[in-house]
């Protein structure tokens, strides 16, 4: 029996989150070695990871809105060739600082339409009762790409050199980007592959569009989204730090050696895959079994976080390697079960501008980011070395995330004083 033209769709949204955190944790593999031979400090570098987030942050909404309204298949094409031009210009940047933090700066801004065109593409090509699994399927690829990028990165430097690293990656993306247009359709409609029976089936699930626009001040104005949004900068400040310099942390922190980081980068980042998965399918298996919304998206990932926390605060305080790595594991499977709700709250807010909400809590949260890595850099610095510090800050701050995620209540966006019934989060005790 073949398998549905959805589950293509998601098969090929995987991949291409598998290719974007490649791309986005290469230079972290191979920080080290470009700090020995370029002799710039970890606050340098704190900068180079920023420099990405901060072109990260820049077109969240506009892509998420551009998908929204005319479709996101394009869109994602565009960020993939975008960004891997600019993945295969970074090795100029080692004759410049200031040329290296302009190119991560553009991988960054192309890289920053994939999230927001990826929910907008599931929001059309999915029933709710099963967008949580595939919106974290989708997305579950940022463990399985950084799995591959530590020892694919670490074996490339070591037979090679670090540009190289740059170039293949920007081969993976461009290939990406030539199997989605030459497969993939913006909606169900119009995919010359589908059954009729899939079609109906989708197309009898989704709600009606409304007639308007998605206005920037609904999203803007809208308390719940702003409080959600608050709760995933604090979310993502852990996260990009954590995507960073954990390479590092385990090689200056923690005594390993570069192929032994490579190793321990994999087993964390499984715990993280199955973390992702996890999350989507105990959300969805909330909501179908009667659950209110509240508690599957935005309760149970509070919960993720919450639980997470001990286990990177004691990580840092073991004298054993390998305890603080097992500790490591834990607080990741924990921590990453929560992108279960921010991956898929924005439906709830409302189900036809998915990308453009989203988009909202991702630069926001992509803000936030910029300070995880560029603070850690100078912690680090100013302390000579002290790799508890950035972390027992970043649990800090993990509290305040927590905190948001248990208190906030959903409000749906009201778009020309329309919403369909069928979409309202239904309110039910939890």
């Amino acid at each position: 029996m073949r398998w549905s033209v959805r589950y293509h769709i998601i098969g090929l949204l995987f991949c291409s989150t598998v290719v974007n955190y490649i791309d986005r944790v290469n230079i972290s593999v191979a920080a080290p070695v470009i700090m020995k031979e370029s002799g710039w400090d970890k606050a340098q570098f704190g900068l180079v990871f920023s420099a990405f987030l901060i072109g990260y942050a820049l077109l969240q909404i506009p892509g998420g809105m551009v998908a929204d309204r005319w479709g996101g298949r394009k869109v994602l094409a565009l960020a993939f060739c975008g960004f891997s031009l600019f993945t295969a210009l970074t090795p100029l940047g080692q004759s410049s600082f200031m040329l290296l933090l302009i190119m991560r700066f553009f991988v960054g801004a192309f890289e920053s339409m994939t999230i927001p065109a990826l929910t907008s593409l599931n929001s059309r090509w999915i029933p709710r009762a099963e967008f949580a699994r595939a919106q974290t399927l989708s997305l579950s690829g940022l463990t399985i790409g950084q799995m591959i990028a530590y020892p694919l990165t670490t074996w490339i430097i070591l037979h090679w050199s670090w540009p190289v690293v740059f170039y293949v990656n920007a081969v993976l993306g461009f290939v990406w980007a030539a199997a989605w247009l030459w497969y993939a359709t913006d909606t169900p409609e119009t995919h010359p592959r589908i059954s009729p029976e899939e079609r109906e089936y989708i197309v009898s699930q989704l709600a009606p569009k409304p007639a308007v626009a998605l206005p920037l001040r609904a999203v803007f104005t809208s308390p719940s989204l702003l409080a959600v949004s608050l709760s995933y900068m604090c979310f993502a400040y852990m996260g990009w730090m954590f995507l960073f310099w954990f390479p590092d942390y385990l090689v200056e922190g923690r005594g390993f050696s570069l192929s032994m980081m490579s190793i321990m980068g994999v087993v964390v980042q499984a715990a993280g895959f199955v973390g992702i998965l996890s999350g989507g399918a105990i959300s969805d298996r909330l909501l179908r079994t009667g659950w209110s919304s509240q508690f599957a998206r935005v309760r149970f990932p509070g919960i993720g976080v919450a639980l997470s926390l001990p286990f990177l605060t004691a990580a840092t305080q073991v004298q054993s390697a390998t305890l603080s790595v097992l500790l490591l594991i834990v607080f990741f499977f924990l921590f990453t079960s929560a992108i279960s709700g921010y991956a898929t709250v924005a439906i709830e807010f409302h189900p036809h501008f998915a990308g453009s909400i989203f988009g909202m809590i991702s630069m926001l949260g992509s803000f936030a980011g910029i300070l995880g890595p560029m603070t850690a850099g100078f912690m680090l610095t100013q302390s000579h070395g002290n790799w508890a510090l950035p972390f027992l800050v970043a649990a800090g701050v993990g509290v305040v995330s927590a905190a948001i995620l248990f208190v906030v209540p959903i409000r749906p966006i009201v778009v020309d004083s329309f919403l369909p019934a069928e979409t309202a989060p239904r309110e039910q005790p939890y």
